[in-house]
């Protein structure tokens, strides 16, 4: 980046959110409502009452609310939770502001889903741990957590270390991803170009993990669930070792 321009740091998704449909939310979300509606048939998921962790702009939440589902929809940036509840309004959608580690619905649910790599952002074994069990004691018996994770291939392959100048809803922006493989991190730094109308642009960091897929089932049988499939995202078929987002269906 041009060490002339003036930056201002702000925190992850705080000027993202307004955007982030357009740049990744609509792919994302209309991929994941197809697997979804396959993984429903598969294993007869009840989504009758459903925590969305981590949703984001709520694109999963109001398509479950729509369905008839009671959603209790959380997430920790308050810029995404904004766009979320100014979307949904007059929807069968609760939202909270809640660590995916530290939930708490007003009841035990049928389903809980977390997408798009949300779990990735966690940087401590520790925090997948904790998240896990956050997810089991959120579900009742015999309920379901889907969830998905992007493999280190994934994140080393969009690592390129090579600046992408771009626009985005009216509004300049540069991407600029790396990829750490001694300690399996992915680091993107997205910056909006005049972000703040005074000449500084806005700077946000936003980094995800690669986690082994053994070691999530792992902790998953250790959080309590009974049964784990492991999936790749792109067709629910075999995991190869080309797979670039895994998508995990464990049985509380």
């Amino acid at each position: 980046m041009n060490g002339e321009r003036r930056t201002h740091s702000q925190a992850a998704y705080s000027a993202s959110a307004a955007v982030y449909n357009a740049l990744v939310g609509y792919y994302a979300f209309d991929h994941w409502r197809e697997n979804l509606e396959r993984l429903e048939r598969r294993y007869h998921l009840d989504t009758s009452c459903v925590v969305d962790a981590a949703c984001g702009t709520g694109l999963a939440a109001m398509y479950l609310a729509g369905r008839g589902a009671e959603v209790f929809a959380s997430d920790l940036s308050p810029h995404m939770l904004k766009e979320a509840a100014g979307a949904c309004k007059g929807g069968r959608v609760r939202f909270q502001r809640q660590d995916m580690r530290y939930l708490y619905p007003p009841r035990r649910v049928t389903m809980l889903n977390c997408a798009t790599d949300a779990m990735n952002h966690l940087m401590r074994e520790a925090d997948i741990r904790r998240a896990l069990s956050s997810f089991h004691a959120a579900l009742i018996p015999g309920g379901y957590a889907v969830f998905d994770m992007n493999t280190s291939w994934q994140l080393r392959e969009g690592g390129d270390n090579a600046p992408w100048d771009f626009q985005a809803c009216g509004r300049r922006m540069r991407w600029l991803s790396c990829w750490d493989e001694g300690r399996g991190i992915s680091t993107l730094t997205l910056v909006f170009r005049d972000g703040r109308g005074d000449g500084e642009d806005i700077v946000e960091t936003h980094r995800e993990r690669a986690y082994d897929t053994g070691w999530v089932v792992e902790e998953l049988a250790r959080s309590g669930f009974s049964h784990t499939d492991v999936l790749d995202a792109a067709g629910l078929g075999k995991v190869s070792d080309r797979t670039r987002r895994l998508l995990f269906v464990a049985r509380a």
